[in-house]
């Protein structure tokens, strides 16, 4: 039997070790929601509410993503160990395919939530979901015009059923208010 090293455990239980990461910027997420100002309190739905079942859901997959690599991973060295695997040769890259897809959709919600307060949540919500949806097509199914169609419809539906379904303010950012801009 051959030693296990610390490249074969990162290599087998990848996905694990990925989720265990995503589940803390969930929970991050989670814990960050209670410094985010209420500027209504007389609603059900106020602007903790999304972002807390966003990281819930988050947290949740993050735990079943790590159940399913952890067995992936018990699996992989069993058959590594009778020979039914064989290795891939040294330098293979962990950032690659969905871990890659992954880190990038982490870095994008990192950016929108950077960005809404001064771009507000139409710009940033237009280019995060564009941005988003290309990091998860595949690239022969990428057609941009339906792309662009998509994010447009779809951040508008957003808006107007936060705005005028909840009552809620949504943020329009420092750079349209000092253009003097100002939606209804």
């Amino acid at each position: 039997m051959e030693k296990t090293t610390v490249s074969d455990f990162f290599r087998r239980f990848k996905t694990a070790i990925f989720a265990v990461v995503l589940l803390v910027c969930f929970g991050l997420i989670i814990y960050f929601t209670k410094d985010i100002k209420l500027l209504v309190v007389n609603t059900t739905v106020t602007a903790r509410f999304w972002p807390t079942v966003i990281g819930a859901a988050g947290c949740l997959l993050s735990v079943l993503l790590f159940i399913q690599g952890v067995i992936e991973g018990l699996a992989l060295k069993r058959r590594e160990e009778s020979g039914q695997a064989e290795k891939p040769p040294r330098g293979a890259r962990f950032f690659e395919g969905a871990n890659l897809r992954s880190l990038i959709t982490l870095g994008l919600m990192f950016l929108y939530i950077l960005g809404l307060e001064y771009f507000g949540f139409l710009a940033m919500t237009l280019v995060y979901l564009y941005l988003q949806i290309l990091t998860l097509a595949d690239k022969g199914k990428r057609h941009w015009g339906k792309l662009a169609l998509i994010t447009v419809v779809f951040t508008a539906v957003i808006y107007l059923v936060f705005r005028y379904g909840f009552q809620m303010m949504l943020p329009e950012g420092r750079v349209w208010s000092l253009m003097g801009g100002g939606l209804a």
